[in-house]
C-alpha cells in the first residue's frame, strides 16, 4: 500500500475512533427526574437530570455521550432529547404509530427491549443514527403479543441538534421485541445490523456503509422464536457471536462471521434445563463478559453464569444467585448491559437500586455480585442499549482492507501521567489507539536497568488505568505500551 495513502487512512480512522470513543459513559433511567449515571474507565458516580420533568425511561433506552463522555443525546423511543431534556428540533414523533399513541400518555415511554441504539453516521461529520425498533402491528398468537413492525433510523445533527432525517423504514415486519443490535464490521469502520423476526428462527442482517443500509442476509436457523419474550440480543465485545435471550427459549448462540455478516453454528441452552419456576420467568436478559469468555443468563430471580470456552457450554453452568421469589419485591433483575468499566449492570426495574458484577470476566462466585445498590430515584425496567464502540478491526482477515489493521502505526500514541512526580498512585490516560479484535495490549513499567516491575493486559473498554505505585523505590521509570510485542507508546514517571 502507498506510505501516504496509509498515513491518510490512519489519520481518518484515528479521527473517527477518538470520537466515539465514550459515546456509552452517560446512562439516564428512571421517571420525573431521572438517574444519570457517569462512567469513567474505571468507576461511576450518580447524579440527577432535570427535576421538573415529567419524562419517564421506561423499557426502551438509548443515551449519547459527546468526545468527552458528556450527555449529549437520549431518547425513550418516542421522542429524542437534549442534555436537559428538551425534544430537539424535530425531535418528536419518533415511532409514530399504534404503540406511538399508546406511549404518548407518559412521555418518553416505549415498550421494545434493547429498542433503541446510537451510532455514529459514516456519510455525515457530526450526526449519529438513531436505530430503533418501530411497534405498528399488533398480533396475538398463543397469548405471546409482538411489538416490533419495522427497522428504522432517525438522523440527528449535532452541530445543531436537529431532526435531518426521521423514521425511515429498513425493515418492515413483525419483529421480536428483543431488540436492535449492532457490530462492527471487519474493516472497522461500516456496521452489521441485526434484529429477529417473532414467529420464526429468521434473522435480518443490514449492513450500514458510507453510501447506503442495505440488507444483506435473511437467515433462518436454529429454534423457532416466540413473539415476544421479554429478552435481550446481543454481540459479544469482540463480535464473534450473537446471542438471543428469551423467557421462552432459553439462550440462542450462533458464531459470527465480521466479514460476511453470516451466523452459524447454532446452539441452545434450553429454558427447561435452567429449572426455573413460571415466577422466575419474567425476563431473559443476557450478558457478556469483557474478555469474552462468560456468558450470563439473567432472569427475575436467578443469575447464570456459562462458559463460552467450554466444549459443553450448557454442562459449564453456575448458579451465581436466587433471590428468594417470595421478596421479589424486595429486588428483582431485569435487563442488563456491559459498562465502559467492564462491570455488568443490572436493573431491578422502576425500584431504586440496581446489580452490579464486578468481575464478570472470573468464574463462578468470584464474578462478584452486589445487589441492591441504591440509586438515587425510582430505576427503569430497560437499560440504555450500546454496540462495542470501541471493536476495530478484523486483523489479518480478508476485510480488514481499509488501512485500520496495518502492522506499523504513522505516529506512537501519546502517553499522559497524572500525577508525575507520584509517590502512591499514578493514573496513566494512553486514550484509545485503533483496538483490533485480536489485540494483545499491554500496559508495561521498567525501571532504568530495563527490569520489568508491572504488567497488565489492556481491556478494549479503556483508555485509562489507575497504578498503585506505592511500593515501587523511589527512582526513574518508564511507562510504555505494547500491541502485539510492538511498542506504541512511551512516557517517563519519576516515583518519589
Amino acid at each position: 500500500m502507498n506510505k501516504s495513502l496509509v498515513l491518510y487512512l490512519l489519520s481518518y480512522f484515528f479521527c473517527l475512533l477518538s470520537y466515539s470513543q465514550k459515546e456509552d459513559y452517560t446512562w439516564l433511567l428512571g421517571s420525573g427526574t431521572l438517574n444519570q449515571i457517569n462512567f469513567t474507565e474505571t468507576d461511576f458516580s450518580l447524579s440527577t437530570l432535570n427535576p421538573d420533568s415529567s419524562l419517564r425511561i421506561h423499557i426502551t433506552n438509548a443515551s449519547l455521550g459527546d468526545s468527552s463522555g458528556n450527555l449529549l443525546l437520549f431518547s425513550g423511543g418516542t421522542a429524542i432529547y437534549d442534555n436537559l431534556g428538551n425534544i430537539i428540533e424535530n425531535g418528536d414523533s419518533i415511532n409514530y404509530g399504534y404503540f406511538w399513541e399508546q406511549s404518548s400518555v407518559t412521555p418518553g415511554t416505549y415498550r421494545a427491549v434493547n429498542g433503541a441504539m446510537f451510532i455514529k453516521s459514516l456519510s455525515e461529520d457530526n450526526s449519529f443514527l438513531l436505530l430503533h425498533l418501530k411497534g405498528d402491528t399488533f398480533v396475538n398468537i398463543n397469548n405471546y403479543s409482538g411489538l416490533g413492525s419495522e427497522i428504522s433510523y432517525t438522523k440527528v445533527s449535532t452541530n445543531d441538534l436537529t431532526v435531518t432525517e426521521k423514521n425511515v423504514s429498513l425493515v418492515s415486519d413483525t419483529l421480536l421485541n428483543s431488540g436492535v443490535t449492532a457490530c462492527r464490521h471487519g474493516n472497522g469502520r461500516d456496521w452489521w445490523i441485526m434484529a429477529s423476526e417473532g414467529g420464526s428462527n429468521c434473522y435480518y442482517t443490514l449492513l450500514y456503509s458510507p453510501d447506503t443500509i442495505v440488507q444483506v442476509h435473511k437467515q433462518c436457523l436454529g429454534v423457532k422464536s416466540f413473539y415476544t419474550d421479554g429478552g435481550q440480543s446481543l454481540f459479544s465485545p469482540d463480535g464473534s457471536l450473537f446471542i438471543r435471550g428469551s423467557v421462552k427459549d432459553g439462550v440462542e448462540i450462533f458464531d459470527f462471521d465480521r466479514c460476511s455478516g453470516l451466523l452459524s453454528n447454532p446452539r441452545q441452552i434450553p429454558i427447561s434445563e435452567l429449572e426455573l419456576s413460571i415466577s422466575n420467568l419474567a425476563v431473559g436478559a443476557v450478558a457478556v463478559s469483557s474478555n469474552n469468555r462468560f456468558l450470563y443468563l439473567i432472569s427475575s430471580a436467578r443469575i447464570l453464569q456459562y462458559d463460552l470456552e467450554s466444549e459443553d457450554i450448557l454442562a459449564s453452568q453456575i448458579l451465581i444467585h436466587n433471590s428468594d421469589t417470595a421478596t421479589l419485591q424486595n429486588y428483582g433483575f431485569a435487563t442488563s448491559q456491559i459498562a465502559p468499566n467492564g462491570e455488568i449492570f443490572i436493573s431491578a426495574g422502576e425500584q431504586s437500586k440496581f446489580h452490579i458484577i464486578h468481575q464478570p470476566d472470573q468464574a463462578g462466585v468470584a464474578c462478584n455480585l452486589e445487589v441492591k445498590v441504591p440509586l438515587l430515584r425510582p430505576g427503569s425496567y430497560g437499560l440504555p442499549n450500546f454496540p462495542n464502540y470501541r471493536l476495530g478491526a478484523l486483523t489479518g482477515s480478508a476485510c480488514d482492507t481499509l488501512g485500520v489493521g496495518i502492522t506499523e502505526l504513522s505516529a506512537p500514541i501519546e502517553i499522559l501521567l497524572q500525577p508525575n512526580p507520584a509517590s502512591t498512585f499514578v493514573e496513566v490516560d494512553y486514550g484509545f489507539f485503533p483496538w483490533q479484535s485480536k489485540s494483545e495490549a499491554v500496559l508495561q513499567i521498567h525501571n532504568l536497568l530495563g527490569e520489568k516491575v508491572f504488567s497488565m493486559s489492556l481491556p478494549q473498554y479503556s483508555g485509562k488505568q489507575i497504578i498503585d505505585i506505592s511500593k515501587f523505590a523511589a527512582g526513574v521509570y518508564f511507562v510504555g505500551v505494547y500491541d502485539r510485542g510492538r511498542r506504541v507508546g512511551m512516557e517517563k514517571l519519576i516515583v518519589d
